[in-house]
């Protein structure tokens, strides 16, 4: 159980690093080509993949992974929630107003 938190945690801080490198040339992107969507279509969150499979919930902090991305209904779209504190990824406290939360 241990070594499948860690290796969730290990594959959140890895798609964060990849945001963190590829945000600001995909957001120009966006602007010039009418590149990937700014929101999810699904549950109108922030994308912060050009794929939107990594979304952000607003005033909280907390970004969310699609567990099954190509889902288009809300009630059946699952999210893994986390947030960063003191150095580790944990589970978002706060639950998302969309989508099911299965951390």
């Amino acid at each position: 159980m241990a070594r499948m938190i860690q290796s969730k945690a290990v594959r959140m801080a890895v798609t964060i690093a990849a945001v963190a490198l590829l945000g600001g040339s995909a957001a120009h992107a966006r602007d010039r080509f009418g590149g990937p969507p700014d929101h999810d279509p699904v549950t109108g969150y922030l994308c912060t993949t050009t794929n939107c499979n990594v979304v952000r919930i607003p005033n909280a902090y907390c970004i969310c992974e699609k567990i099954n991305p190509g889902e288009q209904r809300l009630s059946r779209l699952k999210l893994a929630c986390y947030t960063k504190t003191a150095g580790h990824w944990v589970s978002c406290p706060v639950r998302p107003r969309f989508g099911n939360m299965v951390n």
